[in-house]
């Protein structure tokens, strides 16, 4: 009796050790990447202490000259008065912070490829985590959901402290306020939060693909620098474009995007406007008619379709995201056990 007893409190001590928690394995990661951690973190408030400064620069800016100006510096300096620190926060809003923003997409797709799971691969480390009672794909989506949130919380910010710092009074009349430019769109909407996740998942992707970090983080970072400059391409096409056909050149209205501006036959074919600019719309019209056109064709996107294409450029950015994570899933799926 006694020998059946110790037996079966035997097997009752044999459980297997439990899976950790979602928190233990976050806290690992933290410790893991730590020193990358700090340094975005760095950056956020860097970047945000800046954001704060281009405030006070555009709000000290009185007239930056008439609208009818149309961006000609020569008529700018025309206006009542018109500060020095117009050029510092035109420059610094228009261009500079957002291709900064931009650029740590690519800098996040490289860090992703070879820190985060390229040179686990490499090492080795990886496998030993999957050994103590930790999933390969849940190893993965620890590390995906801590560092995707670090990106998107800081980044999200950043966007808010972009566009307060870019609504300044004198923006209001100006026809440097652009939202047309791409590189503008991207940092003051939610493309940009988005455009982290992909650049975190196409990284740690080409990571677990190639299994070198120096390999991965120069794939990553060329195939991220590919994506931010090709999307803009397709961002006007994302959303029903507003039409306008008459004789009328230049019919789109005020701030607008303008898609396309061409003649066209009765067929609707375009046609060359080669040898048609002249110095009179009578002397255009003339020609183009000559030519067989019956009149133009404006494509353009108003002022109000800017948060239907953001809505639109951000869920296209989601779905590539997700379709990278699917496929990342599945790569580990057949590369363990």
């Amino acid at each position: 009796m006694s020998a059946t007893l110790n037996r079966s409190t035997g097997q009752a001590t044999s459980s297997p050790a439990s899976s950790p928690s979602f928190g233990t394995l976050a806290r690992v990661v933290l410790r893991l990447h730590r020193g990358a951690l700090l340094t975005w973190v760095a950056v956020v408030v860097l970047v945000g202490a800046g954001l704060v400064w281009l405030r006070s620069e555009g709000m000290s800016v009185e007239d930056a000259g008439p609208p009818e100006c149309s961006g000609r510096l020569d008529c700018m300096s025309m206006g009542p008065v018109v500060e020095p620190d117009f050029g510092v926060h035109l420059f610094w809003s228009g261009s500079a912070v957002p291709i900064l923003l931009c650029a740590f997409s690519v800098a996040v797709a490289g860090w992703a490829g070879a820190a985060l799971t390229g040179a686990e691969q490499e090492r080795g480390t990886a496998a030993l985590a999957w050994t103590q009672s930790v999933s390969p794909r849940r190893w993965v989506a620890v590390k995906w959901a801590v560092a995707g949130g670090a990106l998107v919380t800081g980044m999200s910010l950043l966007v808010l402290l972009y566009r307060w710092a870019r609504a300044v009074p004198y923006m209001s009349v100006s026809p440097f306020d652009d939202w047309t430019d791409w590189l503008v769109f991207t940092a003051s909407g939610p493309v940009a939060p988005a455009l982290f996740l992909l650049a975190l998942t196409l990284g740690a992707y080409v990571g677990l693909l190639l299994r070198r970090s120096l390999a991965a983080l120069a794939v990553s970072a060329g195939a991220m620098f590919g994506v931010v400059q090709g999307l803009p391409l397709l961002i006007p096409r994302l959303w029903p474009a507003e039409r306008v056909f008459g004789w009328e050149m230049g019919a789109a209205p005020a701030k607008a995007w303008v898609v396309s501006e061409e003649a066209l036959d009765a067929q609707g074919r375009a046609v060359s406007m080669d040898g048609c600019y002249r110095e009179s719309d009578a002397l255009i019209r003339e020609c183009v008619e000559a030519k067989g056109g019956v009149g133009f064709e404006t494509v353009y996107h108003p002022v109000s379709h800017a948060v239907p294409l953001h809505l639109a450029e951000t869920a296209l950015i989601l779905v590539l995201t997700a379709a990278l994570a699917f496929a990342a899933l599945r790569l580990l799926r057949r590369r363990t056990p």
